[in-house]
């Protein structure tokens, strides 16, 4: 007899997984810093040197969300009607909403991926093909706000998380010890 469970597997964090997610961001913040900051003339080769680093990490990110369709690895798969729930279940002050992972996070790891791999391969490419330079320089001025955006909204739901673990918590009984 087969099941009816129509959901899919889900895959364990297990420590070689989350430590690979570490090291992708670590590798791509870390790139993505240097990149933006010596886009000058004075330090080109290290501005190439991390945009190509930046583009290896975001190719070897790909390639693991292709291989992995389930779990922490799999490539953001947003949802608007997931979405929507989970905005109004955590507007409504639903402390469930505030402790489970927001829909928000694939919305805006899509957006990353978008950005600063276009940043990247625009890059790549404004090596061979000049005039493409330009077009490479306006989406890295992109990604900073978009990067930073991903930034505050990590740190906002961690506020929510911890903020759920506050209302979760009972509240002490004061006694009152008579006289």
């Amino acid at each position: 007899m087969g099941s009816t469970d129509t959901r899919p597997p889900v895959a364990r964090r297990t420590p070689g997984r989350l430590l690979f997610l570490f090291a992708f961001h670590a590798a791509l913040s870390g790139a993505f810093i240097v990149a933006y900051l010596t886009g000058d003339e004075d330090t080109y080769a290290m501005h190439q040197f991390a945009g190509y680093t930046a583009l290896a990490a975001l190719a070897v990110r790909l390639l693991a969300g292709v291989l992995m369709p389930v779990g922490p690895l799999r490539l953001p798969r947003p949802a608007m009607a997931a979405t929507r729930d989970w905005l109004r279940r955590a507007a409504m002050g639903d402390a469930r909403a505030w402790g489970q992972r927001s829909p928000l996070l694939a919305w805006m790891a899509l957006a990353l991926l978008a950005v600063v791999g276009a940043a990247a391969l625009s890059g790549a490419v404004a090596d061979f093909v000049v005039p493409m330079e330009k077009l490479h320089e306006a989406l890295g001025e992109v990604s900073l706000p978009v990067v930073l955006a991903h930034v505050a909204l990590v740190a906002a739901l961690l506020g929510l998380k911890k903020a759920a673990g506050w209302r979760a918590r009972p509240t002490p009984r004061q006694e009152v010890i008579a006289p």
